[in-house]
């Protein structure tokens, strides 16, 4: 989920332009995407259907991807509900953003770099990493030992944890060894992963 959801993020902003320069001479009506709708290449073969629409943002679940879409990206053609991609460019735009999305993320527990919650609160720093294992410095002092498949990359390349403050310090006071139960393994929220575009598969 969390990846999928990061690499939506990216693939909105990656695809947007395409798919308005491919839809700016042939739409016939402007676009309404609503949840169940197919939607179609601009050769029109089908790409997949709208899973969700939020916020502007346009889910559109292909069957192996999902990417966040700006309701902007759709026109209302002959067939119906039109991005500027079909299938095979879209899964791709996907699996290289997720890619990019990976590789970035890898590189970010480095000491000192500060942890977010997915509601932005800061939580601790990064002590150490040893491993898959992540050491976190908290706000009160200790130390807590966290798995690095916790954590996603916030709309500000901040670590984010995959939960809000409130359920992190739960977690904690619930835990005799002051680590984050399986609830922590949750993935970032869209908020946490992309706040400003959408956190599929």
């Amino acid at each position: 989920m969390k990846k999928s959801l990061i690499a939506a993020a990216i693939a909105a902003a990656t695809l947007t332009p395409a798919a308005a320069m491919a839809q700016g001479t042939a739409a016939t009506a402007a676009a309404a995407p609503t949840v169940g709708a197919k939607v179609y290449g601009p050769d029109g073969t089908e790409v997949g259907t709208v899973e969700a629409v939020q916020s502007g943002v346009v889910t559109v679940n292909t069957g192996t991807a999902r990417a966040g879409l700006p309701a902007a990206s759709f026109a209302m053609r002959e067939k119906g509900l039109t991005i500027g991609m079909n299938k095979a460019d879209l899964e791709a735009a996907v699996n290289g953003a997720k890619a990019e999305s990976s590789a970035e993320l890898a590189t970010a527990f480095v000491a000192d770099k500060p942890i977010k919650s997915s509601d932005g609160v800061v939580l601790g720093t990064v002590t150490k990493v040893e491993g898959e294992d992540v050491f976190v410095t908290l706000s009160n002092g200790s130390v807590a030992q966290l798995k690095k498949s916790y954590f996603g990359l916030g709309a500000d390349k901040s670590l984010t944890l995959g939960m809000t403050a409130t359920a992190f310090n739960s977690q904690l006071q619930a835990s005799a060894g002051g680590q984050p139960g399986a609830d922590a393994q949750a993935a970032p929220s869209a908020t946490a992963g992309a706040a400003e575009t959408p956190s599929g598969q």
